[in-house]
């Protein structure tokens, strides 16, 4: 599969994705600030897939929290789940994103769910397509595709 194509009939990447809508992101967000409910490993994932599609995948979580336990519970209260993975499916569901049967299979662009030490978190796969942008602390950072638990292709 291409990183021109998409599956998702409510998705479309732009046909510039790759070399302006997610280059441009990535660059405006390597030292953003992570902060609860505002910009947060989830919804900085959310934003990159609008980026580079329009289309705000977390629209039914967007706003609606401002820390770590109220963003668990709403996940808990819109999916039923009890992590980002589950937020994560949830949002590429609703929007018909095909999930990869292999997680290691994704492609630049696309959505998972990584784990980075303990924690699983959502990113996307970078623009080199050997590592996950995902947001920490203190702006990107970059883990191995290998820490992929889920993906979904954008």
């Amino acid at each position: 599969m291409s990183d021109t194509t998409t599956t998702s009939p409510k998705l479309k990447r732009s046909p510039t994705w790759l070399t302006r809508e997610l280059a441009t992101f990535l660059k405006d967000h390597v030292n953003a600030r992570f902060v609860w409910g505002t910009l947060d490993c989830c919804l900085f994932t959310a934003d990159a897939i609008q980026a580079m599609t329009g289309v705000d995948i977390a629209s039914d979580f967007r706003g609606k929290y401002t820390d770590q336990a109220s963003a668990f519970a709403l996940i808990k209260t819109v999916t039923g789940g009890s992590t980002v993975a589950d937020a994560a499916a949830y949002c590429a569901t609703k929007h018909d994103l095909t999930e990869w049967k292999h997680p290691l299979q994704a492609q630049r662009g696309d959505l998972v769910a990584v784990t980075n030490g303990t924690d699983l978190i959502a990113g996307v796969v970078d623009l080199s397509g050997r590592f996950v942008a995902a947001l920490g602390e203190s702006g990107i950072i970059h883990l191995s595709i290998r820490n992929i638990t889920r993906a979904w292709h954008v």
